[in-house]
């Protein structure tokens, strides 16, 4: 048997400038349905559940690839946009439609129809004009009037996905903004600015938390600074894996290192802290790796996004109105529903936006 493909090195910018050879659409699909999957676990609260008292659930992975992939590709995107107007114009159309649309369906459509109000009220109800406000995915509002105020998944949050979408607008910004400064030493300035993130998030997680009750300012802070001090780094990475993508090599003995290291790390209660390295790894070996045959089960449109936007507002509904016995039947009965919302917000909406990304040059 040839073992050289355990040694056999590939650089990871080949692979990220052609899609023919990697496997980014698979992984975010993926990821799409890890974040679906933990949701549904939500069904019997967070600490009732024991699926969140396992060493390992698939929130681990979900949504921190989708940040360091949002990194790693809207960094790419940078780089190949005409002008900052360009670069603004594409991720305004890859992330505004759909979800607009997933906000709009929800507030107009399924909230008139599962209201404990009736219609009048509903509609002339501040919280259905403050709800509409979402779409400019600035400020999110998660309540609808009426609508899941005894939820089975214990929230009558609309959908509590788009905060994250929110919260990437924000970190597109910035990313723009640093791009476009003219300093020496972005880098390595981007390098420091990862590991104190890192160091102030294992700092907190580790000694912090416990001490800030009474501290009314730190607990004013905390939550709104925990995602950025995860999530956020992880986009960070992205952004720096891709700056360093032509002296990045991706080894073939990766596939027997990495399990023996999350194993390792899920053991040794030490996740949260290696996850920073742990998971941009994984996600750029599998990116890389077997593309001739994932291809062959990769969905030719992109549904990853439009599973994301409408997802929370199914499981919802299967929870509240199917009842079904446990979360792997809700997660099963939720993707059942949910794929055809995102095969219709594809073709329907998000590839067509998608093919004005040059009207703005």
């Amino acid at each position: 048997m040839n073992w050289n493909w355990l040694f056999t090195g590939k650089i990871l910018g080949e692979h990220i400038k052609d899609d023919r050879r990697n496997n980014f659409m698979l992984i975010r699909l993926a990821a799409a349905l890890m974040v679906m999957e933990t949701h549904s676990h939500i069904l019997a609260g967070k600490e009732k559940d024991p699926y969140f008292q396992q060493h390992f659930h698939f929130s681990f992975l979900g949504l921190p690839s989708f940040f360091f992939l949002s990194g790693l590709l809207v960094t790419q995107s940078l780089y190949t946009s005409s002008s900052w107007k360009n670069f603004l114009w594409k991720r305004f159309l890859r992330l505004y439609p759909a979800a607009c649309l997933s906000i709009l369906a929800a507030a107009l459509i399924m909230g008139p129809c599962v209201t404990a109000f009736g219609i009048k009220d509903y509609f002339s109800s501040p919280l259905l004009y403050q709800y509409l406000q979402t779409c400019s995915l600035i400020r999110i509002h998660f309540l609808l009037p009426g609508v899941f105020n005894h939820s089975a998944l214990g929230t009558d949050s609309i959908n509590s996905s788009l905060w994250t979408i929110s919260m990437e607008i924000k970190l597109y910004i910035g990313l723009l903004a640093a791009w476009l400064v003219k300093i020496p030493g972005k880098r390595k300035i981007l390098l420091a600015l990862i590991a104190t993130l890192i160091a102030i998030s294992c700092f907190l997680t580790k000694y912090g938390i416990e001490n800030i009750n009474g501290m009314e300012w730190m607990e004013w802070i905390y939550p709104k600074l925990l995602p950025y001090l995860t999530y956020g780094v992880l986009f960070l990475a992205g952004v720096l894996c891709n700056l360093y993508k032509d002296r990045i090599i991706i080894r073939g003995y990766w596939i027997i290192l990495l399990p023996l290291t999350f194993i390792a790390s899920f053991w040794l209660g030490i996740f949260f802290f290696t996850s920073y390295i742990l998971i941009p790894a994984l996600v750029i070996f599998a990116a890389i790796h077997g593309s001739a045959y994932l291809k062959k089960i990769t969905p030719k449109a992109d549904l990853s996004y439009g599973i994301y936007v409408f997802a929370f507002p199914v499981q919802q509904l299967v929870a509240n109105y199917l009842h079904p016995a446990g979360p792997f039947r809700l997660f099963l009965y939720s993707v059942a529903a949910v794929l055809p919302l995102a095969i219709l917000s594809w073709y329907g909406v998000e590839k067509r936006s998608m093919a004005l990304k040059q009207r703005i040059p």
